[in-house]
């Protein structure tokens, strides 16, 4: 029988560390996914490989980062079931960027149905492998701190 997890603050529900999870790797780098949209969606060349590599090391790093973040606080707060959430925490960038692609929408001159299809339909299907990626990073940074955090800890 699992043992009953005590209430939880309203700061630490799934949401809220969902919602604030995703805003720190998004602001990393949402300027630069100005420039890499622009190189997609208007034909402009996109040169500066290094720095969108750079980009996307501190976007994981930051993702890292939140996540543990987040696990340590669940787990002080006597809740054990930080897989998912671990999971869901990291992979919101997502979300932002999927928001951020309605606002870059507007700049684009749109005439059809056709295009709104093909740009949400696209940006969709990019943002479920950003999900994917982000997530997996989430969970297994979450998974490698609370190896190393629980397997700190000396029995008598």
């Amino acid at each position: 029988i699992p043992r009953q997890i005590p209430d939880q603050p309203w700061f630490m529900g799934w949401a809220f560390t969902t919602a604030v999870g995703g805003v720190m790797p998004f602001g990393a780098c949402f300027l630069e996914l100005f420039f890499i949209m622009s190189s997609i969606w208007m034909d402009q060349y996109y040169y500066v490989f290094g720095f969108l590599f750079l980009t996307f090391v501190i976007l994981l790093l930051t993702c890292a980062e939140i996540t543990i973040l987040f696990t340590y606080f669940q787990i002080c707060g006597e809740d054990y079931r930080w897989w998912w959430r671990s999971f869901s925490t990291g992979g919101a960038t997502a979300l932002y960027v999927y928001g951020y692609s309605f606002h870059y929408f507007k700049q684009l001159e749109s005439n059809s149905v056709a295009t709104y299809i093909l740009y949400f339909g696209y940006m969709a299907l990019i943002c479920f492998g950003l999900y994917l990626i982000t997530g997996t990073v989430g969970l297994l940074s979450a998974l490698w701190f609370n190896k190393k955090i629980f397997g700190s800890i000396k029995i008598d």
